[in-house]
């Protein structure tokens, strides 16, 4: 029996091109889209789908919320994160709150294919472009972490407070206490020498720590 495979997707194109993809495809079969996130949920029960394609950015509804209320309903969904958006915070957000892969748009087809089985075989799928920025990244974070004696924790902390995030926000989107943010960033400005958050925040963009 072929996977049953749901597109959550707005732009035409995509649609299209996924439509064609499917079309009499050994393993696999398109059973719906939907531009709108609204109607996913209704669309799930009705069609029971194996895998959902699902984008981040909607035209009505936020992706990574609608994976929350889905994770809320069913857990054997598997869902897999189709976006242009390559942001390392969304991509441990979106495994967080139960993705199952993160592909980018212009991926191939061959590789999309790849990640629907893929996700029935193993527990999450990072596309290939996105695995090697994440190795170089992690590379040259490694090493600078060693070399400024930052922790990886430290390093983690310095990547939000550089986006401009508060200390509750930061705490609350990493299970910690404001307290316990405020202090990692004293210790973090006594490691870099600097005086203020600022400071710290122009250190982050000038050494690409994020």
């Amino acid at each position: 029996m072929k996977k049953r495979v749901l597109v959550c997707e707005d732009h035409a194109l995509i649609i299209k091109g996924l439509e064609l993809l499917f079309n009499d495809h050994p393993i696999f079969t398109l059973v719906g889209t939907t531009e709108l996130g609204a109607e996913l949920s209704s669309l799930i029960d009705q069609l029971h789908p194996d895998i959902l394609l699902l984008d981040l950015n909607l035209k009505d509804r936020d992706g990574l919320i609608l994976l929350e209320e889905i994770r809320k309903k069913d857990k054997w969904l598997k869902v897999i994160i189709l976006t242009m958006y390559q942001d390392d915070f969304l991509i441990q957000k979106a495994k967080r709150l139960g993705a199952n892969g993160y592909l980018e748009k212009n991926v191939s087809n061959e590789e999309l294919l790849l990640a629907l089985e893929y996700v029935n075989l193993y527990p999450f799928y990072l596309s290939k472009s996105l695995q090697k920025q994440a190795e170089d990244k992690q590379f040259f974070q490694d090493h600078y972490a060693n070399k400024m004696k930052l922790t990886r924790r430290e390093l983690e902390l310095i990547q939000h407070f550089a986006k401009g995030k508060l200390s509750q926000q930061i705490a609350d989107e990493l299970f910690l206490s404001a307290h316990t943010v405020d202090t990692h960033r004293k210790n973090i400005l006594r490691k870099l020498k600097l005086s203020s958050l600022v400071e710290l925040v122009n250190f982050a963009h000038e050494n690409k720590l994020v």
